[in-house]
């Protein structure tokens, strides 16, 4: 959920922003098949770039709907960038849409039919007779080459209105926005200020912990907008303002009053701020994992160059693994149970000084739906961390269903690794 604190816009007596607004085309989004993660980098990067984004919007591949969008869009906004309906099957219909609102129709580009053709050149194959309608746009539009794929996009300009169509495939739309569009941008804006702005990541507290640390005098501190944003184990929060002098004194209230939780002041993970203070340390890490599958593992090795500072890691699911592999003892996971803070322990020290690292994490719970009892409910988890000093162990408990007590403990046994290693 985000929160943007209306009663705190930005100064008035700045020059007026150029408003902007993302429309989104698919059936695919509104009905939840596909994660919107479009409207998501556009929204972000028109407002990086210094446009007050004020409206985003999807409708289905239908030229009613589109029309329809369209015109409440060109009423409220000065800048439109639409994205999807560009593909080459008769459900695509964005450029059909934008050529009947206007009244023009359709022209060829040769130039991106050679584009096209170049595209299935590299990966010998022939090229679909169906993709050649990939190549048309609405007359009087300035062509938007793809070299990145098959779809067109383009531009038009009327009556001060300025609407850019872009590929909806997101790999291409990313590229496209940032090798033609944002250029094209700050060139037709040139006295377009970006926002001086604050990001912030925090891990361990909720939203309304962190509003009361802040206290009702941050607010206090100038004019800005103030968003703030959950989820699983942590909440971020943006801020944008037209004044640096302004960023700067919320960043040092919230370096005071949030410092022990703040892990980041920049867009980046949890287990990204970790591998800075492995690497920067020279230390190594390795896991042993039960009740979450490897998720740790899965979210460390998604960094590039994690080679660099993680050993490997082991799913140690079965008693017989946590014996063998680990070293557990199996009087202990008898007695005290395979979920419990003496197993956890012993399982943390067990990767460690089976894979000679500097660090072991080990996590061990249920994750449900069964296998709880009274003493040990659903949710129930345990984390360890072991060094070649000590080893420490957290009790932690979970709510949700399967995933999501999964996805909370790995998100866990992440901060409590990240503020180990912060002391």
């Amino acid at each position: 959920m985000a929160c943007f604190k209306n009663s705190h816009r930005l100064n008035h007596a700045s020059p007026p922003r150029p408003e902007a607004e993302v429309l989104t085309v698919g059936n695919e989004l509104l009905t939840g098949s596909v994660l919107n993660t479009n409207a998501k980098y556009l929204g972000r990067e028109l407002t990086k770039l210094g446009f007050q984004v004020t409206a985003q919007s999807a409708c289905p591949d239908e030229i009613p709907s589109i029309r329809r969008a369209l015109s409440l869009a060109v009423k409220r906004s000065r800048v439109i960038i639409v994205s999807g309906g560009l593909g080459p099957t008769p459900d695509d219909l964005t450029r059909e849409s934008l050529a009947g609102f206007f009244g023009v129709p359709l022209v060829f580009s040769k130039t991106q039919y050679r584009e096209i053709a170049r595209h299935y050149r590299k990966r010998s194959r022939p090229v679909p007779s169906i993709v050649k309608r990939e190549a048309y746009f609405p007359a009087g539009a300035k062509p938007v080459l793809n070299p990145f794929g098959i779809a067109l996009g383009f531009i038009i300009e009327k009556s001060e209105k300025i609407i850019v169509v872009v590929p909806g495939v997101p790999g291409e739309l990313v590229r496209i926005f940032e090798s033609r569009i944002r250029p094209y941008l700050r060139k037709r804006f040139p006295a377009l200020r970006p926002f001086a702005s604050l990001l912030v990541k925090t891990v361990g507290l909720s939203e309304p912990a962190i509003m009361d640390r802040l206290g009702r005098d941050f607010f206090k501190l100038g004019r800005f907008q103030f968003g703030i944003y959950p989820s699983v184990g942590e909440v971020s929060l943006r801020i944008y303002a037209d004044s640096s002098e302004v960023i700067r004194r919320l960043k040092a209230r919230v370096f005071k009053t949030l410092r022990n939780s703040t892990y980041s002041f920049h867009e980046e993970t949890i287990q990204e701020a970790i591998a800075k203070i492995l690497m920067k340390r020279g230390w190594t890490l390795s896991v042993a994992e039960s009740c979450t599958g490897g998720q740790i593992a899965e979210r460390i090795t998604r960094i590039p160059g994690s080679s660099r500072y993680f050993q490997g890691g082991v799913v140690a699911y079965r008693d017989k693994v946590k014996t063998k592999i680990l070293g557990a003892p199996a009087g202990i996971l008898k007695s005290r149970g395979a979920v419990s803070k003496e197993a956890v322990a012993f399982m943390a020290k067990g990767i460690r000084n089976q894979l000679k690292s500097t660090l072991g994490v080990a996590v061990t719970g249920i994750a449900g739906p069964g296998g709880g009892s009274a003493s040990k409910p659903v949710g129930l988890v345990y984390i360890s961390i072991a060094s070649p000093q000590k080893t420490k162990v957290w009790k932690e408990r979970f709510t949700g269903d399967r995933e999501q007590v999964q996805d909370r403990a790995a998100k866990k046994a992440l901060e409590h690794l990240w503020r180990w290693l912060r002391k």
